[in-house]
């Protein structure tokens, strides 16, 4: 039951329902795999020598004890084949395709933006509050993003040094502002550890960027190697203006990514690594 009911500890994850009608559309393999891995019944090295089903619970590829955790998140050698990087690729791709129709629905709004108001005779005109949450995107139309695959990013020089690669840049010439978006697929209770890992690592890349008079924000989100997406991810989005249905259907997006790549890492589980 401690195992089964790990889930509740999921403090960072955003919760994730799922309705009728996503019942009656998906796949019915999708739905018991989702269900298993949530509550860690899926047939693991572990789980089968718990159930007296095998002898030893070795991975089958390092021979570590195979649970589920180890051979979604934590295996060395799954890791060294690039089974991980490429999981957190596809979700890299579903987030900055959100992103760049964020832009995109910007500037087509930006575009269309001049509206005439009628004042009646004897009346002044009232003054239009500035919408404080519209977000970053709105306030720039020169956005460029730059995304980390297939090769490493790097930080343009004009900006500042360094060695350091986030996985999408976000740069904004003339209002010189500059976003950083490090996304991290970990295990759904280490979802706080992997946030705190990557501010630190980011720090004092900000603090050059902002000596340079670079407006720099860092936002370092993550969606669980289960499918279920970080409130840092929800914030994120928010602070770039992407909110409303276009925010539900954006996190939708990318937890669907991370639930189908965890699922081929777990079909190939003991299989040669070939995507």
């Amino acid at each position: 039951m401690r195992q089964q009911g790990a889930w509740m500890k999921w403090e960072q994850a955003m919760e994730r329902s799922v309705t009728w009608k996503d019942i009656w559309q998906w796949n019915p393999q999708r739905i018991k795999f989702l269900i298993q891995e949530v509550y860690d019944v899926l047939p693991s090295p572990s789980n089968l020598c718990i159930w007296g089903k095998i002898e030893t619970p070795a991975c089958p590829l390092c021979s570590k004890i195979g649970t589920l955790e180890h051979i979604l998140s934590s295996c060395s050698k799954a890791l060294g084949e690039g089974r991980y990087r490429w999981r957190h690729d596809q979700v890299l791709k579903s987030i900055t395709e959100a992103i760049s129709k964020g832009i995109k629905g910007r500037r087509r709004t930006q575009a269309t933006a001049k509206t005439i108001h009628f004042v009646k005779e004897g009346q002044r005109p009232e003054k239009t509050p500035r919408n404080r949450s519209a977000g970053l995107l709105p306030t720039a139309r020169d956005w460029v993003m730059s995304v980390d695959l297939e090769r490493q990013l790097k930080m343009p020089p004009h900006i500042t040094q360094t060695r350091l690669g986030p996985d999408t840049i976000l740069v904004s010439e003339a209002t010189k502002q500059l976003v950083l978006l490090e996304l991290t697929v970990p295990w759904e209770e280490r979802m706080e550890e992997a946030q705190e890992r990557k501010r630190e690592k980011y720090q004092e890349l900000v603090e050059d960027c902002r000596r340079n008079r670079w407006k720099t924000r860092c936002m370092p989100v993550e969606v669980g190697s289960r499918g279920f997406a970080s409130h840092s991810l929800s914030k994120a989005y928010g602070t770039l203006g992407i909110t409303g249905a276009n925010r539900r259907r954006a996190i939708g997006n990318n937890v669907e990514a991370a639930e189908k790549a965890s699922r081929w890492l777990w079909l190939k589980r003991g299989e040669q690594w070939g995507q």
